[in-house]
């Protein structure tokens, strides 16, 4: 690899580790070039332990989502409490809530799309 005219290559060094009894034996030479910093790839390691990965806040509260529902169900502010999208909220609002049918689904909806949220978007069944 060349490097532009009065710059120095980059150079990747490979990682490595040192016993703790064996960093006690090295020259000073090494220990000083390890204390440089070195450009390398980052490194996975499996050690045994599950990680799951979630999104956060935890969602929408089921609670808080039938109050709104309850209480500022006609202009549709559950929807975007519970993250269906502008759009939705929208034709809510436009609508009435579908003259008020759509108000009445959301009764039962309201549980399983809060559910969903929480769980990234898959309900699980048992």
């Amino acid at each position: 690899m060349q490097a532009a005219p009065g710059q120095q290559p980059i150079q990747y060094e490979q990682p490595v580790q040192y016993s703790p009894q064996q960093t006690m034996q090295q020259p000073a030479m090494q220990q000083q070039v390890m204390q440089q910093p070195v450009m390398q790839q980052p490194v996975m390691q499996q050690q045994g332990a599950m990680v799951v990965a979630g999104g956060g806040g935890g969602g929408p509260d089921t609670l808080v989502a039938y109050l709104l529902w309850f209480f500022l169900g006609i202009f549709g502010v559950h929807h975007l409490y519970i993250g269906r999208g502008v759009g939705i909220w929208l034709v809510s609002l436009i609508t009435f809530q579908g003259l008020g049918f759509w108000w009445l689904i959301d009764l039962f909806l309201i549980p399983g799309s809060c559910a969903s949220r929480r769980n990234g978007g898959m309900v699980v069944i048992r």
